[in-house]
């Protein structure tokens, strides 16, 4: 490791390139597609792994510990390799396997309670998709809302996470998505007292929008994924067949008007468009209110050089600042970089006090934060006409 080096430049180098395991690290790990690394400094990554011998990053391991070695240097850095959680062998009351229903995403717990991305199904799949191409999901039976309070129970009780992210797969209909969630997000929001994001397509009318507020959603995300068009057409098929960039810009747009700031957001991927492209969407989004993610490439096709990534992780920040959009609600993601982790790019002005903007990263900021989310969701949301939610058994 080079001395000095800040662990957010390590993950941007590993969210790239990835890490070679060396035996011992393989043999301790089972040789896994990707690897969970606590680097320091709360900066966790998913750093994929890669059989390339000339990889920069290698994962070493000796005992119970980790090392993260330059493969051109001999120093070592201690690191936290994260086993997968001990909830996700378990099986619900019904019998399904809890890894199906959740998986772990830094401090956050993935629902996904129901089948394949609805763009797949149709043969429209996005190349770099994660969620949409799960595979023990394939043919499955929908989630009973008494399975997800279970396996967020597990995950809760194990202290593996510390919010709830729905995600689901539905696009056609016109609440985009998110009536299938809603008999979700009210049984968690009955047990537990937790933060709640939903990652859906945009619904065909913003009523949706207020619905999905008043459900008790505290954070949402139309994940738009690339601003280039001609990208977008080209790698996000189902996204611009079914649903158009033009409707992604303008529910995040509203959503943006109704949510709290800095609960909105959607991902950008590096290396299926142009640099420039996502400079251009970082300042589109900014100025409507949104958050803009920086997301790694979750393909081999997708390739970006992380020497030129630093300046649009340092516009992000500065953009997301400028625009005062609050950085604390969206915030450690192993698989991309939020606004308030971009800081570390942006230069030494970037590290002044941030313990406003990071609030909800304690217990009592948490509480507080989701107090005020009841309280603004009492104001300003209009009732919702009519049932927004479909059973579940």
């Amino acid at each position: 490791m080079r001395d000095g080096e800040h662990p957010a430049r390590l993950k941007l180098e590993l969210a790239l390139h990835g890490v070679h395991l060396e035996a011992s690290a393989r043999a301790a790990l089972g040789g896994p597609a990707a690897v969970d690394l606590e680097l320091g400094d709360d900066v966790c990554v998913s750093a994929p792994t890669t059989e390339r011998r000339d990889a920069p990053l290698v994962l070493e391991a000796e005992a119970d510990r980790f090392f993260l070695r330059r493969a051109e240097a001999g120093s070592r850095r201690v690191v936290r390799a994260l086993p997968p959680p001990r909830f996700a062998a378990r099986r619900t009351s019904r019998g399904t396997p809890m890894a199906r229903i959740a998986t772990v995403r830094g401090a956050h717990l993935v629902v996904h309670p129901d089948r394949a991305c609805g763009f797949s199904v149709q043969g429209a799949p996005c190349p770099f998709c994660v969620e949409g191409a799960r595979g023990p999901n394939g043919g499955a039976e929908v989630a009973a809302v008494g399975e997800v309070v279970e396996v967020v129970r597990a995950a809760f009780a194990e202290g593996v996470a510390e919010s709830v992210c729905f995600n689901s797969a539905a696009f056609a209909g016109d609440d985009g998505g998110i009536a299938f969630l809603a008999p979700y997000v009210e049984a968690v929001r009955m047990h537990f007292d937790t933060l709640v994001a939903a990652q859906v397509h945009p619904p065909r009318s913003d009523r949706w929008i207020d619905r999905t507020y008043a459900l008790g959603v505290d954070a949402v995300s139309y994940n738009l994924e690339l601003f280039d068009p001609d990208a977008l057409t080209r790698h996000c098929v189902g996204r611009a067949r079914y649903i158009g960039r033009e409707r992604y810009l303008e529910a995040l747009a509203y959503a943006a008007g109704i949510f709290p700031s800095g609960t909105v957001w959607t991902d950008l991927v590096l290396g299926l468009e142009p640099l420039e492209s996502t400079l251009a969407g970082i300042e589109a989004l900014a100025a409507a209110g949104v958050v803009p993610v920086v997301a790694a490439p979750r393909s081999p096709a997708a390739a970006a050089d992380p020497s030129a990534v630093v300046p649009v992780l340092a516009h992000l920040y500065r953009t997301v600042r400028r625009r005062r959009i609050n950085m604390g609600w969206v915030r450690d993601l192993p698989g991309g970089f939020a606004p308030l982790e971009a800081r570390h790019f942006a230069g030494d002005d970037a590290h002044l006090a941030v313990a406003l903007q990071a609030l909800t990263r304690w217990r009592l900021g948490g509480l507080a934060a989701r107090s005020l989310a009841r309280v603004r969701r009492r104001l300003r949301v209009r009732a919702a006409e009519g049932p927004a939610e479909r059973a579940h058994g």
